[in-house]
């Protein structure tokens, strides 16, 4: 990995980690508010953000409903399948709208 890379990483890995220590106090504020329903994608082959951390925010949230795509990573979870990923987004609107 060269130097430029490695630094970029370590700091988007700092931001991530700071973040994810003050994640369970916003959720804590925001999951009890909700009214609306919550959807979370995730690609299993995700290498920037692994799938766990998604599945934990599923878990505190309780209308969340947690959607994983096998065979997909943190890019090809949207390119690649541009309309099934708008289809799913009308699924959600139209639900939205009903609700």
């Amino acid at each position: 990995m060269c130097h430029t890379h490695n630094a970029a990483w370590h700091t988007l890995h700092n931001i991530m980690c700071l973040s994810a220590s003050k994640m369970g106090a916003y959720l804590d504020v925001v999951a009890g508010q909700l009214s609306c329903k919550v959807a979370l994608f995730h690609g299993r082959d995700d290498e920037l953000l692994p799938v766990e951390c998604t599945l934990a925010v599923g878990a505190r949230v309780p209308r969340a409903r947690v959607t994983v795509y096998d065979n997909k990573d943190h890019i090809t979870i949207v390119v690649g399948q541009e309309k099934l990923f708008a289809a799913e987004l009308e699924a959600i609107w139209r639900s939205a709208a009903q609700d």
